[in-house]
């Protein structure tokens, strides 16, 4: 799966503190029409403009790619050892300091890597 996103040009470019914010606004997103409807039993147009806005942020905090970014060639992870572009638990393993290294330029994963040896 992931040497067919590499064999696409698809390459992970948004970091960790930018993918949980947008997971949580992606979320929040949604809560509020939900919420309201709950609420009111009714369905107002703004409602389902936000719930269909919400997709975008939810599907890019998700993914780890943003096409705008992409677009741009802008990257929110960098290349320290703390903020690397990855697969969720590779970016956790490496804010927690673990210093995960890919086996492949394309293959970001916590499977597919090792640890250095300390």
């Amino acid at each position: 799966m992931e040497e067919i996103a590499h064999r696409l040009g698809v390459v992970q470019n948004i970091g960790l503190l930018d993918r949980l914010t947008r997971i949580a606004a992606g979320c929040v997103m949604l809560a509020l029409p939900a919420y309201d409807l709950i609420s009111n039993d009714a369905m107002v147009t703004w409602q389902a403009y936000v719930a269909l806005l919400a997709i975008y942020p939810l599907m890019t905090g998700i993914l780890g790619w943003d096409p705008l970014y992409s677009a741009a060639h802008v990257r929110t992870c960098g290349v320290s050892s703390r903020n690397r572009c990855g697969t969720v638990p590779y970016q956790v393993d490496a804010a927690l300091g673990h210093d995960p290294i890919a086996d492949h330029d394309y293959d970001h994963s916590l499977m597919g890597s090792h640890h250095r040896p300390h």
